[in-house]
């Protein structure tokens, strides 16, 4: 019989790192969204994009959709932490808030969560690199919209 301190340790899943952001230049405007992807392997990805109708938490939204997106098939049963400065995304996201705006938004974010493990954590602003890392690509996707 093996007693328990015979036993190996069960491993720890390894989550994917999913930081988000959102900008917007006033209330309605131009946006600009970015996501960095940090993978248990050590890889990162990241990517941005922007809109020119759009407020800051539709961008912060649409930085998650993306992120999933970019997440492959094999990374399905790999659990995601996401991280996001924005109480709106994380509480929408928990189904903690009011839903009935952006609604186009929020069932494409849950048909890209559906059947993964997903934990939602709000972060205060530019308290982790990645953060700040996130923003900057926000930010440099609604300066180069606006530049055209």
């Amino acid at each position: 019989m093996i007693s328990l301190d015979e036993m190996p340790p069960k491993p720890i899943p390894r989550s994917i790192l999913l930081v988000v952001s959102g900008v917007c230049q006033g209330s309605h405007g131009p946006g600009g969204w970015g996501y960095v992807a940090c993978f248990p392997t050590g890889l990162e990805r990241e990517a941005q994009g922007a809109a020119d109708e759009t407020t800051a938490n539709r961008m912060e939204i649409t930085a998650a959709i993306e992120g999933f997106k970019s997440l492959g098939g094999k990374d399905r049963g790999t659990p995601v932490r996401v991280v996001s400065a924005s109480r709106y995304l994380v509480d929408g996201a928990k189904e903690g808030r009011d839903r009935s705006a952006n609604t186009d938004l929020w069932t494409k974010l849950d048909a890209q969560t559906k059947n993964r493990s997903v934990a939602w954590e709000w972060e205060p602003p530019n308290t982790m690199l990645y953060q700040s890392q996130a923003y900057d690509l926000a930010r440099r996707a609604l300066k180069r919209s606006l530049a055209k």
